[in-house]
């Protein structure tokens, strides 16, 4: 009786594991919203019309730092422009829990916690 009842709470405890929401990260984030569009590495891809941009490039492509701002409004759409193609803005990806992100100049910002964190994968995958 004592190893079914072990077996019994074994799966009892994987069953309410299972119910735990688990903490987000930025890859995981990249991998739900972004990489269908920009490839599993972040190089871009033909996916679509006109193709994903490769996000390896953005400190490149901006004077050699990267433009994490540019990033952050571009993803949640407050600034995007029409160049930036078919990318759709990402309601879910903004809701939930707000933090104080800090720019550069030192400007604090209320910011979701998820853009914080894909924000702060995507500085990660610059290529060096």
């Amino acid at each position: 009786m004592k190893t079914r009842a072990s077996l019994g709470l074994g799966v009892v405890a994987l069953v309410l594991a299972g119910c735990i929401e688990q903490p987000q990260t930025g890859a995981g984030l990249y991998g739900e919203y972004c990489a269908s569009c920009h490839g599993a590495d972040a190089r871009g891809g033909p996916e679509i019309d006109p193709p994903a941009p490769d996000l390896t490039t953005l400190a490149r492509r901006h004077g050699g730092t990267y433009p994490a701002v540019f990033v952050m409004s571009t993803i949640d759409g407050y600034a995007r422009e029409a160049t930036h193609g078919p990318m759709p803005i990402f309601g879910a990806l903004l809701d939930g829990r707000v933090e104080t992100w800090v720019d550069a100049d030192g400007t604090p910002t209320p910011t979701p916690v998820s853009l914080i964190l894909l924000n702060e994968y995507l500085a990660g995958q610059q290529e060096s």
